[in-house]
């Protein structure tokens, strides 16, 4: 099964003799990369990735050139690529939030980190690059045109083309995408769980966005890929559940398919309608990552100094998803259910009031399952599938 994940962005300097950035960009660079929602919810603290989802920075063949850095993370990267010999099916948002100052210090905490020895980049080189690259989101071969490897580095790494069915009908083991997703911050997740069902992610704002069955899943082939400046993934389906936003008008929902829309709807706000309560805390969610929990991704995030996991599969009878969360220190909880005619709501603890509020006590909290389950499902599918071979 081919894991899509995000693309790295670190650098070495080819040719030039290597030199520790200042101790102060360092650490300023390294709190960027640490911060919520950045390169640690992927990469990891030790820059080592994560097997089988997520490639490395520590040691990676991708650092050798500053300029290809500089244009994955200002541009974005999506498609097929090689990394020390490695398949990945990667998308990469731009980074839009950092100023170049702020990316020249993330990058040259990267070029230095976990043993790298590379040289610091400088703000004034992020906006040279800003200025002059053109606007679309890069793919591995647009990419690779502009800032080829050296013979000796592209035997390992580049593109590839895909070699199965990238339009997955029947699901039999989790499939983890990090890709754009419409109706969703840059930052999302798309997800298939065996029984065919399938959900949207959204690490900017922490939160399940909807989840389908009918349609089938996105489509990750080169199509999607291509770099046409709207790279958000195509589904068919329609949301049986939808989160509550700030932002997006109900009547949105009924254009998440769309792929060629001028003005995406990317839903980024502060999160102020953040269906998890906690008494006394006024704190936005803080993204820190995920794990893969038996093939299935665990995203980790914190409101203040509570941390909470959430781990998604397919419900026991198969008609929809069940959320297992853990909350850690103990503290009662109110979750904001968004109620939705085309979906019904269960919990392991406490009851959910008519307007979809579910209180727990302290004890409740620490461990409770959620499940929606989709009130006019489709067929059962059955269990075997061509497009997810390893």
């Amino acid at each position: 099964m081919k894991k899509i994940i995000t693309p790295l962005f670190s650098v070495l300097i080819v040719g030039s003799a290597y030199a520790a950035p200042k101790d102060a960009t360092f650490v300023k660079g390294k709190d960027l990369y640490d911060g919520a929602g950045s390169c640690i919810a992927c990469h990891m603290a030790d820059g080592k990735g994560q097997p089988g989802s997520v490639p490395p920075l520590a040691g990676s063949d991708w650092l050798d050139n500053p300029d290809r850095t500089i244009a994955i993370v200002l541009r974005g990267m999506a498609g097929p690529v090689k990394v020390n010999g490695d398949r990945y099916y990667s998308a990469m948002p731009p980074h839009l939030l950092f100023d170049d100052e702020k990316i020249a210090d993330i990058v040259t905490y990267v070029n230095h980190a976990w043993g790298n020895k590379g040289a610091a980049v400088t703000a004034s080189q992020v906006a040279k690059a800003r200025k002059g690259l053109p606007q679309a989101v890069y793919t591995p071969e647009s990419l690779l045109k502009s800032f080829p490897f050296d013979k000796k580095r592209g035997r390992k790494n580049g593109t590839f083309t895909p070699d199965f069915d990238d339009t997955l009908m029947v699901v039999t083991e989790p499939v983890v995408y990090r890709t754009f997703m419409p109706g969703a911050s840059p930052a999302a997740f798309a997800v298939a769980l065996p029984g065919n069902h399938y959900y949207c992610w959204d690490a900017g704002e922490c939160r399940l966005r909807y989840a389908w069955t009918k349609g089938g899943f996105i489509r990750g082939n080169q199509v999607h890929w291509s770099s046409n400046g709207k790279p958000v993934a195509k589904f068919n389906g329609l949301p049986y559940y939808r989160a509550r936003s700030s932002k997006l008008k109900p009547e949105d929902y009924d254009h998440l398919a769309e792929t060629a829309r001028q003005i995406p709807f990317y839903d980024t706000t502060e999160t102020v309608d953040f269906p998890i309560k906690i008494d006394g805390v006024d704190a936005s969610p803080k993204y820190k990552g995920y794990r893969l929990v038996q093939g299935y991704p665990e995203f980790i995030y914190k409101v203040g100094d509570y941390e909470i996991r959430e781990l998604i599969r397919t419900s026991k009878n198969n008609l929809g998803i069940t959320r297992k969360f853990f909350v850690s220190p103990k503290v009662p909880i109110t979750f904001k259910l968004t109620p939705d005619g085309s979906a019904s709501y269960s919990s392991s603890a406490g009851t959910i009031s008519q307007d979809g509020t579910l209180k727990l006590t302290a004890e409740q909290a620490v461990e409770f399952d959620l499940t929606l389950t989709e009130k006019n499902p489709a067929t059962p599918a059955t269990t075997q599938t061509e497009g997810s071979k390893k």
